[in-house]
């Protein structure tokens, strides 16, 4: 059974499958049955891909992605991969699916799990079963089922989304995400939890909302316009005033930085724009700085602006890249 297993999990990560067949892999990793031999082969594969070598730079998106799934690195001193590169992603997928299908599955609802996913440069608004309106921004994902039955309203969040909750004070709203959780009855309020990123935000518009953080074993209430940021890594939360306009300024295609690291800006703009940027985390300075880029602007002009306000780096956009140097 155990060499069963690891084909057909070799077989998915080697072959590009419908959404339909993804789907039905991810049920089946979540099944109970055979449960540990799954794990076991999940855990074998990781394992081989800790002996290949990655380019220097991938590993600490490579850890930041295991912390995010609770996933511990096979051994500090090992390289990571992706020959394995597609095997080692579609197995890190999997795992944070699976925890995903079994975290909703405690809120006990039967009916089938939607994925929503936002692809790069847009933004989409759904409504939820329960009437509950969601706006995502771009990159990210929405899990949630095709009804709420349960004694809760669960869904999952990997990105950002603006949530205007409807009221239902017997089956409360709740917000999941990697180490955190953010429940409501009836309120506004925006979540920011990319997976690349260090701290989660919650930004709490109207009514009122309890972020739960630390392995849920630390909680707060938010009232309006106040924030709380968590670090996932530190394990450290502030708690904040907030100018919502600002934070809620994607929603109308508006960029707004305030006191933001160059990194921070640049990975905000991988999401606003089909680019990637090359360049190296050693080049840049940690001075802070804040913008705001009005709805429409182009790459180019808001680069322009970056490079003379820094004043020490130089910028060229190639094809879909946007190379920084100094």
């Amino acid at each position: 059974m155990k060499n069963y297993i690891r084909q057909v999990i070799e077989l998915f990560s080697q072959n590009d499958y419908p959404v339909s067949v993804q789907k039905q892999f991810r049920h089946w990793l979540a099944d109970e049955e055979h449960k540990e031999e799954k794990m076991e082969a999940l855990t074998s594969l990781w394992e081989e891909a800790g002996q290949q070598r990655v380019p220097q730079g991938m590993q600490q998106s490579i850890r930041r992605m295991q912390q995010n799934i609770g996933m511990r690195p096979v051994s500090s001193q090992k390289r990571y991969i992706l020959r394995i590169w597609q095997v080692a992603s579609v197995l890190l997928l999997a795992v944070s699916s699976v925890s995903i299908y079994l975290l909703l599955e405690k809120d006990d609802f039967s009916s089938d799990l939607i994925e929503c996913h936002i692809p790069t440069a847009e933004i989409h608004e759904l409504t939820l079963p329960d009437g509950t309106s969601v706006m995502l921004n771009s990159k990210s994902t929405l899990f949630y089922p095709e009804s709420f039955n349960g004694k809760t309203r669960s869904v999952y969040l990997i990105g950002e989304g603006y949530f205007k909750v409807r009221p239902d004070k017997e089956h409360p709203f709740i917000v999941k995400g990697a180490d955190f959780q953010v429940t409501a009855l009836g309120t506004e309020f925006n979540v920011n939890t990319y997976s690349e990123n260090d701290e989660v935000y919650t930004t709490l518009v109207s009514g009122s909302v309890k972020v739960e953080y630390d392995n849920l074993v630390s909680s707060v209430i938010l009232k309006p316009n106040q924030q709380l940021s968590y670090n996932k890594l530190t394990k450290k939360s502030r708690l904040q005033q907030s100018q919502v306009d600002d934070v809620i300024a994607w929603q109308r295609g508006e960029l707004v930085f305030s006191d933001a690291h160059l990194g921070d800006i640049f990975t905000r703009l991988e999401h606003k724009y089909p680019y990637t940027f090359v360049y190296s985390f050693h080049s840049l300075n940690n001075n802070t700085y804040s913008f705001r880029f009005p709805k429409n602007v182009t790459l180019e002009e808001i680069m322009l602006i970056i490079s003379q306000v820094v004043g020490d780096i130089h910028y060229v956009i190639k094809d879909n890249k946007c190379y920084i140097t100094n």
